[in-house]
């Protein structure tokens, strides 16, 4: 089995395990709340008509893609998943929801090959949240992000929440100094160098901004309360109040591995 056939086997068991929870694509629930409340934040600061279509690729489970298409009804969703157990909970997800069933579907597709599920479609604003991330390679990455590229308009966006390898340093080094373990990185995820990521948009989009949108929280949740609970002999739990706190916490400094990158597309 390919390193590719397994990262996608992990999700569709993931999935299974996770059926009908909130944790199907993460555990650290408010930091997702954060990543949805800062990708609404975004979408609304952008030149974009009412009534468009968005798409979510890599949309997992649609909690995300429904949540935000909840906060914004002037906008209708599409949400993309390789996975098929994802896109089957998605669907059970919005099933159960018909007034947003009918601003909002979930289809299978490939981030690297969208042309058998989207066709020729184009989009003003094209979203990724932790999806290139699970990909086998860095040419895959281009792969996709050339793939995305081709599904939006001329001067339309594409925001992506994906992780590197600078702010996952930055966020060891300040745990190390307080005599935390490093935080290793999972084996199916490949994060970005700034560089790299950098390198891999410049044929198709502008970098409109770099955000450090999560730094505040992976200080307060990764650090500060890692020790605490260190100290303390206590495992840490992503449901305790600090994490439900930190999200409100302003942005500052370059301690999460996660970044929001605002694109324009060529």
């Amino acid at each position: 089995m390919s390193k590719k056939d397994k990262i996608k086997a992990y999700w569709e068991d993931r999935t299974k395990n996770n059926e009908g929870k909130i944790t199907s694509t993460t555990d650290d629930v408010y930091l997702r709340e954060l990543e949805i409340r800062s990708i609404i934040e975004e979408i609304k600061s952008l030149s974009i008509k009412k009534s468009v279509m968005i798409a979510d690729l890599g949309c997992g489970d649609g909690y995300s893609t429904m949540s935000i298409a909840m906060k914004m009804p002037e906008h209708n969703f599409c949400g993309i998943d390789y996975s098929q157990n994802m896109i089957a909970n998605a669907n059970k997800r919005l099933n159960a929801d018909p007034d947003l069933a009918k601003r909002v579907s979930f289809t299978v597709g490939d981030v690297t090959d969208l042309e058998p599920c989207l066709a020729d479609t184009l989009f003003p604003c094209v979203i990724t949240d932790r999806c290139l991330i699970n990909m086998e390679s860095y040419e895959d990455q281009v792969r996709a992000l050339a793939q995305i590229s081709a599904h939006v308009v001329k001067d339309g966006y594409y925001i992506a929440i994906e992780n590197f390898v600078e702010g996952h340093k930055n966020m060891n080094d300040a745990r190390k100094a307080i005599g935390l373990p490093e935080i290793d990185l999972r084996w199916h995820n490949l994060f970005f160098t700034e560089d790299g990521f950098e390198k891999a948009i410049q044929p198709f989009f502008e970098l409109v901004e770099m955000k450090d949108f999560a730094s505040s929280y992976y200080y307060a949740t990764r650090i500060i309360y890692s020790k605490m609970c260190q100290i303390r002999g206590e495992k840490p739990d992503y449901l305790h109040d600090i994490h439900k706190l930190a999200i409100d916490l302003p942005p500052f400094g370059k301690f999460s591995p996660i970044r929001l990158a605002i694109l324009r597309r060529k």
